[in-house]
């Protein structure tokens, strides 16, 4: 009887956990097919399962893909109009649910308590199954003018009227006021007859592309590979993982046999990556990893806080507090079985890892250096970040004709102790890609350096350009040249080039937090090939962006950033997007 009860008491908690885990667990939003036809990852495999579609009943919008030819109401509208509408609707849906955890309730999604379906019919391309709203509906749409808007292709960056043969064909565009369409775009052959219309409605001279020849996306010499991630390369970001930096990536992710340690600020729409970490779990992978905490408790990245659920072995730093002054665990490196590590500037996201921001990412194969990064990460995955750490003694590896030193933040003061002397016996030529650089103790060191004769060029990120404490405006003043990237991806390295001789790559910027507070790794290579291949990637982003960016600082969301105003992304952090943004409006 006892053995009975105790069965019962199983069975009813299973019931109980089951009925929770279907109605009230968060789970991810896959992918949106349409606002209402939504791939929600029930099992947390990251894959899309033909089982996971959810559809929401009873809420309608104007579909390009539907035949309206039966619908008397629908019949006299143009098409143009129904492809106005059904874009925005589904940018809407995209907005609201991507990247989300949603609970499944009835026949709706909650976000955040926040009902899906009453989200949606607060949007005029929005409307319920009633005769009332549907006549609402009509009457939206009998007020939108197809004469305002243009379809941008986001690939070719060309544009089209909605009445093109060739718009109904594309697969990536944005449909887009016509006030709003980026200069640099060019118009279809098909539609480049209207050009009393295109000056009418002010469209802009494309920006002449620059021909410069783009370097081999990689250089391998000895036991090193460098990865080169070109802000060039994509128009938008990507969750694939197509690049060599990635591939590379998940080859080793792919090929672990024992162990992988990661330390990464996060990550984020990278199905490839977090993919093969899960698999190389399930067979037998020993995992761990460690991450940074934001002011409110969570990662800056979504997907983070994601991977904690499915890889449970990790640490983070402490939250925002006194005396962290707001330090980050931001570091971007792995380390496998204790014998190769993959390190850089790249973030585990589809805007690093995708050639849409420029990046450099290194992998090596040395058990030296493996050692010097394990030591780091152990003190961090113990609970001991920023300036809780214990200094390192161990710095330097020769790899057959290559020196590689490893140096951390904050413990090594990287910048004072090691990039400082280095500049001050630059004999050539300094070269500096990178995403800002505020430390001031740089202005005196550079232009001493500049006077005695060193070639010295500095590419500067847009969003970076714009901020107070950018020393970029200073060093001008001393005659050295300073450009300000003009794409939308950013130029996030945080590199130096010097004389053919030294690179110096990692995830630091050249900043008093990146010094002083937070966990950072630096590599110093001393390697000819190595030096040669990163200063022919400067010369082709130097080359790329026009001489009048010496003097002007680009806005980072802004019709003179190219791809910046149809990205989706908040390239300026203010809160607006694309054409939302004052920097996206082509003034008359």
């Amino acid at each position: 009887m006892k053995h009975l009860s105790i069965l019962i008491l199983i069975v009813i908690c299973l019931s109980s956990a089951y009925l929770f885990y279907d109605k009230g667990s968060y789970h991810k939003v896959f992918s949106v097919d349409s606002p209402v036809s939504i791939y929600v990852d029930l099992n947390s495999n990251l894959i899309r399962d033909e089982k996971e579609p959810f559809y929401i009943s009873d809420i309608f919008f104007a579909d390009r893909n539907k035949d309206y030819s039966s619908d008397k109401d629908f019949k006299s509208v143009p098409f143009e109009k129904i492809l106005i509408a059904d874009f925005y609707a589904k940018q809407t849906a995209e907005n609201l649910l991507h990247n989300k955890f949603i609970k499944i309730k009835d026949n709706d999604l909650i976000i955040k308590n926040t009902s899906y379906r009453t989200e949606l019919l607060k949007f005029d391309y929005f409307y319920e199954n009633t005769p009332e709203s549907k006549q609402e509906f009509i009457k939206y749409l009998d007020n939108i003018n197809p004469d305002d808007y243009i379809m941008l292709n986001t690939r070719r960056l060309t544009y089209h009227k909605l009445n093109c043969k060739h718009a109904k064909e594309l697969r990536y565009y944005k449909i887009i006021k016509k006030d709003a369409v980026p200069k640099e775009a060019k118009p279809c052959g098909a539609c480049i007859l209207e050009k009393k219309t295109e000056n009418k409605n002010n469209f802009k001279t494309p920006i002449p592309v620059i021909s410069v020849k783009k370097p081999a996306s990689s250089i391998e010499t000895e036991n090193i590979t460098v990865y080169f991630l070109d802000l060039n390369g994509r128009m938008l970001p990507s969750k694939n993982c197509t690049t060599q930096a990635c591939l590379a990536l998940k080859n080793e992710i792919n090929s672990a046999k024992e162990s992988i340690d990661f330390a990464v600020y996060g990550i984020n729409k990278q199905p490839d990556i977090i993919n093969a970490l899960i698999n190389a779990k399930k067979r037998g992978v020993k995992i761990r990893w460690v991450t940074d905490n934001e002011k409110k408790g969570d990662s800056y990245y979504p997907d983070t806080e994601y991977l904690k659920t499915l890889l449970s072995d990790y640490n983070t730093d402490k939250s925002y507090d006194d005396k962290t002054q707001g330090a980050i665990m931001h570091n971007k490196f792995f380390i496998f079985d204790g014998k190769k590590v993959w390190t850089g500037s790249a973030n585990i996201t589809g805007t690093d890892i995708s050639d849409f921001n420029a990046n450099l990412s290194v992998l090596i194969n040395s058990e030296q250096i493996a050692n010097i990064y394990t030591d780091e990460f152990n003190q961090m995955y113990e609970g001991k970040f920023h300036t809780d750490k214990i200094k390192n003694d161990k710095h330097k590896a020769n790899i057959n004709n290559s020196v590689i030193e490893v140096y951390f933040s904050p413990q090594d003061e990287i910048i004072t102790k090691q990039i400082i002397p280095l500049l001050n016996n630059a004999k050539n030529y300094i070269y500096i890609p990178v995403f800002f650089i505020t430390k001031k103790e740089l202005i005196n060191v550079l232009a001493e350096a500049k006077q005695r004769g060193v070639d010295i060029k500095i590419i500067n990120d847009a969003t970076n350009s714009h901020s107070p404490s950018s020393i970029h405006k200073e060093l001008r003043k001393f005659g050295i040249q300073v450009k300000t990237e003009n794409y939308a991806g950013k130029m996030h390295m945080k590199s130096i080039i010097i004389d053919d001789e030294i690179s110096i790559i990692g995830s630091m910027n050249f900043s008093n937090s990146g010094e002083k507070r937070n966990d950072e790794n630096v590599l110093i290579i001393r390697n000819k090939n190595i030096s040669i291949y990163l200063r022919n990637i400067f010369e082709y982003l130097w080359a790329k962006i026009p001489d009048k960016y010496l003097k002007y600082d680009v806005r980072a969301e802004s019709v003179d950033s190219i791809g910046s105003c149809f990205d989706g992304i908040d390239n300026n952090f203010d809160g607006k997007i694309d054409s939302e943004d004052e920097g996206c409006f082509i003034k008359k």
